[in-house]
């Protein structure tokens, strides 16, 4: 008897131990994404061959206690090298696990290299190669509490791989975990029934049920195995296991799978795989939506089973929460008592299938926490089910655009804010942007678990753009956190979507998707519009220009010169668009890419009309000193003083909530200043009154 380790995905190894019982393997011990068993070596190539949820089998070689290198080194000594593999052998070691003295894995698998070199060097004074890409005999070492072990990997190539999928597709999930989704769904012990998957991709939740059903050997294409080279295989064994397999092979089955996919490519690549597979002709693919094709099966019952898209990125949760939802409502008008078996990392998006769960299980797919759920479908209740959800968020939202759209128009502006955490438990501000619609969810308290704070958004989500009649595909969400420094204006994402909007008589390019802010300050509006009533005739300075809105608004109110000073080149290039935008040619006004600190203080220039609206904090790599809005405005206002002209006026204003002017230090410079906070303080924003603040400084006369 010997001792194996097999190794599996998290989560798979409960199912991991019932196949190996089915192999009527005894003496097993379940562990961490693996499984023990003592047995024989043709009970080793079965699981080779034939397992559906194993990735390696290792035959186990020695174990000890080890507390170190030294130990760790005899240990690899112990073992009579020159029994397993030939000195003209290629091989390498995989090292997993670490202790408080053997901290690297790369450093323990150089120790077991080491004594397995000067093992055959002793012996037959030659050593054989190490290859770590070619490698014909793989060494396994394990550290497992405190104890070394060290393994031969029987398989070679990950056992999750059967051979058949050439090409896996977008979003592919591995053959094994596909299996135990299968074998979790319980479509196996009536595969009369039909089987549908709605989202199959390349397939391969279909074609490994194909497979169990007809009970053909998982590794049935392999041609290269981890035991090729081991001097303890038993080609004879093997091919007595692969023959016993073979023959077990079902084929008066009639099986009904049916693939549903809109994406053609990866049917294609679905069908191709079925067929190298040996199971296409027990499965239908057909290309389309999985909400408009739902196939008829008159009152039969079956099974639905689905990887559905996750939706990883943050612009993906509104298409997936309306996904998810959508298809629930479809699926219990359409298929009542049959059973859904989906795997999702989306866990929070599986509440918007409305089932209540019979199983659920933790499984890992690659590097994403996922779950598998079975449900048993419910007859719908008939209705949209958004009409039933967040009513008081929904009630609220109506109120507001009813009341804002009729502000918005006096102004005229396209862009304003309709909500604004109004209701503690929904906790986001929505945005309209002309036709498109901007969703920011406010960091929760920690007091609210994440699941709810989820729920509370995705309720959101499925909602507002109907209230507001703006199309999903026009919605981004951003998550709004106090940004420190150079986070202020990292993209998001690269789609490139700029479109105009209106704002009284100008016109602005903004981007609702790409970085956390749109390029245009919805709160800064009416001091936008006051800058224009005060800029006839005037030369005006506009520091920490953004995309230059202030200065447009200069521009359409007669300014004969503006001056735009920025950090970034980017937005001052949206700026200048922003002119063009505007039928203002941007050669007749100054854009200066550069610190606004630095520039303000080397500048021989003087103005009439000076704007400023620094940030709460920046500590831009592009720096030298970082910036605290607080600790520095005094100095800043002093230095747009010297450059202001007789009879100038500043505009300063940010949106630190804690500010507080430095009413002393600005009495000192000999300076009048009047706070306009309220008075420009835009109609959509009145609910939150410290959003921002302003104050109009002048030289005392």
């Amino acid at each position: 008897m010997a001792r194996f380790l097999v190794t599996t995905s998290k989560g798979l190894e409960n199912l991991l131990e019932q196949e190996l019982q089915s192999f009527a393997i005894d003496n097993i011990k379940l562990s961490v994404s693996s499984v023990w068993f003592e047995g024989s070596l043709e009970q080793a190539y079965r699981v080779c061959y034939c397992s559906r949820l194993a990735n390696k089998v290792f035959l186990e070689l020695t174990s000890a206690p080890c507390t170190g290198k030294d130990d760790l080194y005899q240990l690899a000594q112990s073992v009579d090298w020159s029994m397993q593999f030939k000195d003209r052998t290629t091989f390498s070691v995989d090292f997993n696990g670490v202790t408080d003295k053997l901290r690297n894995t790369q450093f323990s698998a150089q120790v077991v290299k080491d004594a397995i070199v000067d093992t055959f060097q002793e012996e037959f004074g030659r050593r054989p190669n190490v290859d770590k890409a070619n490698a014909e005999i793989r060494i396994q070492g394990r550290l497992i509490k405190n104890n070394a072990h060290l393994f031969i990997d029987l398989c070679g190539q990950s056992l999750h791989q059967r051979g058949y999928r050439e090409n896996a597709g977008r979003a592919p999930i591995k053959e094994n975990i596909a299996a135990g989704v299968v074998m979790r769904s319980g479509w196996l012990e009536q595969p009369q029934q039909p089987l549908v998957d709605y989202f199959c991709g390349s397939g391969t939740l279909l074609i490994e049920a194909a497979q169990m059903a007809l009970n053909i050997p998982t590794q049935q294409f392999r041609r290269e195995w981890g035991f090729d080279h081991w001097l303890g295989h038993n080609a004879a064994l093997f091919d007595q296991v692969k023959q016993a397999a073979d023959s077990a092979v079902k084929s008066d089955l009639n099986l009904r799978l049916y693939g549903v996919d809109i994406n053609g490519r990866e049917l294609k690549i679905a069908e191709q795989n079925a067929q190298d597979a040996g199971v296409g002709e027990y499965i239908h693919f057909q290309r389309g939506n999985a909400l408009d094709s739902m196939i008829d099966f008159n009152d039969e019952v079956g099974h639905i089973i689905s990887n559905p898209p996750y939706g990883e990125r943050l612009e993906d949760e509104l298409k997936i929460a309306n996904l998810y939802l959508d298809f629930g409502s479809e699926i219990k008008a359409r298929y009542p008592n049959w059973q859904l078996t989906v795997i999702s990392s989306a866990v929070e998006q599986l509440r918007q299938l409305k089932l209540s769960a019979s199983k659920k299980y933790k499984v890992k797919n690659a590097a994403l926490d996922c779950v598998i759920a079975k449900y048993t479908i419910e007859a719908s209740d008939g209705g949209d089910p958004r009409e039933k959800m967040a009513i008081e968020f929904q009630n609220r939202l109506k109120k507001n655009i009813k009341q804002f759209n009729k502000l918005a128009k006096q102004v005229p502006t396209e862009c304003y804010r309709v909500y604004d955490a109004d209701l503690p438990n929904y906790n986001v501000a929505i945005d309209i942007y002309g036709d498109s619609l901007v969703i920011q969810e406010y960091a929760p308290p920690k007091n609210i678990p994440p699941e709810k704070a989820q729920a509370r958004l995705n309720e959101v989500l499925l909602t507002a753009p109907g209230i507001l009649g703006i199309e999903n595909s026009k919605v981004a969400l951003k998550v709004r956190k106090r940004q420190k420094g150079k986070e202020q204006y990292q993209r998001n994402a690269t789609r490139d979507d700029y479109f105009p909007v209106q704002e009284a008589n100008a016109l602005f390019y903004v981007n609702i998707h790409d970085f956390l802010d749109t390029g245009l300050f919805l709160d800064h509006r009416d001091m936008r519009l006051l800058i224009q009533r005060q800029a006839k005739d005037k030369t005006v300075l506009n520091l920490f220009a953004y995309t230059c809105s202030v200065s447009v608004h200069a521009a359409l109110g007669g300014a004969s010169q503006i001056t735009s000073v920025d950090l970034s080149k980017k937005y001052l290039d949206w700026g200048k668009q922003n002119f063009e935008l505007n039928n203002i040619n941007p050669s007749w006004h100054q854009f200066v890419a550069q610190d606004s600190l630095d520039w303000l203080k080397n500048t021989k220039q003087n103005f009439d009309l000076i704007f400023i609206d620094p940030p709460s904090f920046s500590n831009s790599k592009k720096l030298d000193n970082t910036f605290d809005v607080q600790r520095d405005h005094l100095a800043l206002i002093e230095n747009a003083l010297a450059k202001l002209n007789q009879g100038g006026e500043i505009y300063f204003s940010n949106n630190l909530r804690s500010f507080k002017l430095d009413e002393a230090g600005l009495n000192q410079l000999g300076l009048t200043f009047t706070e306009i906070s309220q008075q420009t303080l835009p109609f959509d924003f009145k609910r939150r009154a410290n959003i921002r603040r302003a104050w109009k400084i002048t030289k005392q006369s």
